[in-house]
């Protein structure tokens, strides 16, 4: 899939005809784009292949800036090529794997090293935007969104206009989940920084239990260096609730669009787990204390 894509990209990046596609593996993850290793001519690269609706959730250049933003602090993969029309990116290739196994106490530490890291860069990116983001969301699914989940953004909507409106923001990662996240022995690097932007840190440690949400509160207390306070704990199901709201809208998009067809991923499913989710997390936010 994608090879004369691959191929073509190829050729204009490295200025030559003379192109050989030796190897071709796609990554796991991504619902709105195609990642591949590939060997190009004996070298190891990443390539991303956005497809047609890639751009409705990602801002192409406002991510080429972040990278450039990035760079000289050796926290992700170097971007060799961007082309801000179509979304393909080639990076250089970061050997290792994800995090899809059974996470070790070595491994939040790394995680919550990296995150550190990224959070005391001295670099403000674009704002992240939640509300505007959220709602650029909505227009896309215009009468297909239900009573509960009005219910439910209103208030998130309530808590984020008066117990969190004076939160800092540092610069975020944005989607810091495990697949994300590449271990090479004891190294851990930091990918894909489509939703990057300022943001405060817990929405990081948040986004980090994609999988299995007791990730994140685990990972708090390794952040923190101590177990967190309710409080904090409050604060990471604060931001999680909008990220499970930002999926619940991006997942029914993907299945009205014809993807679960297309894909063979249940995204209407997906859509539905995630608002039922949604609602749990509001109903464990009102029994913590604020402070």
């Amino acid at each position: 899939m994608h090879k004369e894509k691959i191929v073509n990209t190829f050729k204009k990046y490295l200025g030559t005809n003379n192109i050989t596609l030796e190897y071709q593996e796609r990554f796991l993850g991504g619902m709105s784009n195609y990642t591949y290793h590939v060997i190009i001519n004996g070298q190891d690269y990443v390539i991303r292949i956005a497809n047609l609706e890639g751009k409705v959730f990602v801002d192409y250049p406002t991510e080429k800036l972040h990278l450039f933003l990035l760079e000289p602090f050796n926290i992700t993969s170097k971007t060799l090529f961007y082309d801000t029309d179509t979304g393909i990116k080639i990076a250089e290739y970061i050997p290792g794997h994800n995090l899809t196994n059974d996470l070790t106490s070595e491994d939040y530490v790394g995680v919550a090293h990296e995150l550190h890291k990224l959070h005391k860069l001295p670099i403000e990116g674009v704002d992240y935007g939640q509300i505007q983001r959220l709602e650029k969301y909505e227009t896309l699914v215009k009468g297909c969104l239900t009573p509960e989940y009005f219910e439910i953004k209103a208030f998130w909507l309530k808590e984020n206009a008066t117990t969190y409106k004076d939160l800092d923001l540092v610069f975020t990662h944005g989607d810091a989940q495990r697949t994300n996240i590449v271990k090479n022995d004891t190294d851990y690097t930091l990918l894909d920084f489509e939703f990057a932007g300022m943001n405060d840190i817990y929405f990081d440690i948040a986004s980090f239990g994609n999988i299995d949400f007791n990730d994140s509160l685990t990972l708090l207390d390794y952040y923190l260096g101590r177990k967190a306070f309710p409080h904090e704990i409050r604060r990471v199901k604060f931001h999680r609730l909008f990220q499970v709201l930002q999926w619940h809208v991006v997942a029914l998009q993907k299945h009205l669009n014809g993807q679960s067809a297309k894909l063979h991923i249940d995204f209407k499913k997906y859509s539905e787990d995630y608002l039922t989710f949604a609602r749990y997390l509001m109903n464990k936010i009102k029994a913590l204390p604020v402070a």
